[in-house]
């Protein structure tokens, strides 16, 4: 029998990439499921399990869908130079992308496991955009550290990549609750679901680069209020997790739910608890005049002594070069230009991966003219002032490029 499924269609993000997205339900608010790492919405509707969920969802709005870049029917994604935390970022982005084509400007976000990740990061450098936030089996940082105990250590990060490996396409994320694995038709579907959602070489990619992934340092950039819904028995992302999230969130509320639950849709108290709040009176505004941001700043080494060489004309020359060249780099990494400072320049981007590789490509490229540039990158909360940016955080970002 056809299974039912709303129609897929496509966002484009600024680089020309394809993000897959369906819409569900109709209403005034709008709400937006991020799953994990491993996901088709295609194939979602095929689990009466997910579809219930899914939904439960759209009873309360207008649900919207979408397959992050390397998951689904979105266009594929390499890791390259690029780390997990770029990734996330990347994830972010595509999410914006899609409340663009559907025209939503307000959206609550219900992220599982790893999508908190992305719905974090989404509410501190957009928070104009984001509404409540429900976070379920959420976690700011997978890996344990000296400071962060609640993470997987070296062996249990090991392991799962081992199990990638060997059990990708074959229903291994069931393990996670093992009264389902036992269910053999739903670990035949699963396995199918893994082939089709990503390919087994990203997951192990995105799993050996893990321990790089940590978004504690934007936790009290995020205005939105927040529940957080956690399992006591979740293996990978247990409750020391969210009660951490709920002491650094500004508006966080904390649900302990028994059970293992990494499984969004295995616990019906997940959906049923994130309608309710959902459902509740609308959030007051958000300062929307600060946000987060990763701020660049460059600046020419010895400028007067270039100057005094060079000449009027022929340093008005490298000038130019200079500014077209930092203009098209800017933009390549879709960062914004705040402003030139003579010699040099301040210019914003939604993620610091983005900012990075911008610093390091415009050092690169001034080279070619004849000349050195200094860049400092610090991310922190700016003040909007117009089309000007203000904040401790700007200063931080001027004494980083002084050190440069």
């Amino acid at each position: 029998m056809a299974v039912w499924q709303p129609r897929t269609s496509f966002a484009f993000t600024p680089d020309g990439a394809r993000v897959a997205y369906q819409v569900v339900g109709s209403g005034d608010r709008d709400v937006v499921f991020l799953t994990d790492w491993a996901h088709s919405i295609d194939l979602m509707w095929e689990l009466p399990h997910i579809e219930r969920f899914l939904r439960r969802l759209a009873s309360i709005g207008r649900l919207i869908l979408f397959d992050k870049r390397g998951n689904g029917a979105s266009d594929g994604r390499e890791f390259g130079d690029q780390d997990f935390q770029g990734v996330v970022e990347q994830s972010a982005e595509d999410l914006l992308a899609v409340l663009d084509a559907v025209e939503s400007q307000r959206a609550d976000l219900v992220a599982s496991t790893a999508g908190g990740t992305t719905a974090l990061l989404f509410a501190a450098t957009h928070p104009e955009r984001c509404g409540r936030l429900v976070l379920q089996d959420a976690c700011p940082r997978v890996a344990s550290s000296p400071d962060y105990p609640h993470g997987l250590d070296a062996a249990e990060l090991q392991a799962v990549i081992d199990g990638i490996r060997s059990g990708w396409g074959k229903g291994s994320a069931l393990a996670q609750q093992p009264d389902r694995f036992e269910d053999r038709d739903l670990r035949l579907w699963y396995g199918r679901y893994e082939r089709l959602a990503v390919e087994r070489s990203w997951m192990v990619q995105a799993w050996e680069q893990i321990a790089v992934l940590d978004v504690r340092a934007i936790l009290p950039s995020v205005q939105a209020p927040t529940m957080l819904l956690v399992h006591d028995k979740a293996p990978a992302f247990g409750n020391g997790h969210g009660r951490y999230l709920a002491a650094h969130l500004p508006s966080a509320e904390l649900v302990e739910l028994d059970g293992p639950g990494c499984l969004f849709w295995a616990d019906e108290h997940i959906v049923e608890t994130a309608v309710e709040y959902l459902g509740a009176a609308q959030p007051g505004a958000v300062d929307e005049s600060r946000v987060l941001a990763t701020i660049v700043m460059t600046d020419m080494v010895s400028s007067t002594i270039s100057l005094a060489q060079m000449g009027d004309h022929r340093w008005r020359e490298v000038l130019d070069a200079h500014d077209r060249v930092t203009d098209e780099l800017v933009t390549h990494f879709r960062g914004r230009l705040v402003n030139r400072t003579g010699d040099g320049l301040v210019a914003t981007f939604d993620g610091p991966a983005r900012g990075v590789r911008c610093a390091e490509a415009m050092c690169g490229e001034v080279a070619g003219l004849g000349v050195e540039v200094r860049a400092g990158v610090h991310v922190g909360e700016i003040e909007l002032r117009g089309q000007e940016i203000g904040g401790i955080a700007v200063h931080l970002a001027a004494r980083v490029m002084s050190e440069a």
